[in-house]
């Protein structure tokens, strides 16, 4: 079985993390299933949405404790994780990605939760950042303030406390907050509303997302007339335009 499943239905790929007797904790094996992945699914001509999910009690515990005791994850592959390899952002992957998230969301799951563009919630989730508990320093710290106010970054980091799924919505870290029972069903729903819209100007929009994060304001703009110009001149651009004026859905064709 492997660690790592990958679906396609309609448009959809759906990831799922399965160990769900380790709560879906990361191992080096995981992790090189993980990044295989990622890969397939950018250049998966017939997947425009992923769902990244976890099976079992938790969405995903973190690295797995068992190998960093028994030194199975080196100091170079500790900073892969803080390097983003575990997620897709490394991947240069402009497809929209939801996180499905139930359970444990705790140190490296907490970031791959993170690296996706929205993260609908079971109302049985926790987040938790426990590295300081266990004598290690979290190793994508750096990133955090990008999600979070930087107070709350230091609790989470400082305290190991953990932080239930209503206040993770309150602070914006979550989307929506649903029934477990009504997960996966919610995920699918969000992915089929980003269907609806153009998926060239979805992918440009998430490029300019993750491109510009470091940009000033004039290099940002820049960015994006080089990352929009191609799109304006697509057939699809076309496409939507007559759609609007004939009052009728448009039929995308990615070109």
């Amino acid at each position: 079985m492997k660690d790592v499943l990958y679906e396609k239905k309609n448009k959809i790929a759906y990831i799922t993390l399965n160990r769900p007797d380790k709560l879906n904790s990361i191992t080096t094996e995981m992790l090189e299933q993980l990044q295989e992945i990622w890969k397939g699914f950018r250049d998966d001509e017939e997947c425009l949405v992923a769902i990244l999910s976890g099976a079992g009690r938790a969405f995903c515990a973190g690295v797995a404790i068992n190998e960093l005791v028994m030194g199975k994850w080196s100091i170079s592959q500790s900073q892969t994780m803080g390097d983003r390899a575990v997620g897709p952002i490394k991947y240069k992957i402009w497809k929209p990605i939801i996180a499905a998230l139930h359970g444990h969301v705790i140190g490296g799951g907490f970031w791959l939760a993170l690296e996706c563009d929205m993260r609908i919630a079971a109302d049985n989730t926790q987040f938790c950042l426990p590295e300081a508990k266990v004598g290690i320093p979290t190793s994508f710290t750096a990133f955090l303030s990008d999600f979070l106010p930087r107070g709350i970054v230091a609790e989470l980091l400082f305290t190991g406390d953990r932080m239930d799924v209503r206040r993770a919505y309150q602070l914006g870290l979550v989307n929506k907050v649903v029934t477990l029972d009504d997960l996966m069903k919610e995920a699918t729903v969000l992915a089929e509303h980003v269907l609806e819209n153009a998926p060239l100007s979805v992918q440009a929009t998430k490029k300019v997302m993750i491109r510009s994060r470091d940009l000033d304001y004039q290099n940002a703009l820049n960015l994006t007339e080089d990352i929009y110009a191609p799109v304006y001149e697509s057939e699809d651009v076309k496409e939507g335009r007559r759609a609007f004026s004939e009052k009728r859905k448009p039929i995308w064709k990615c070109r």
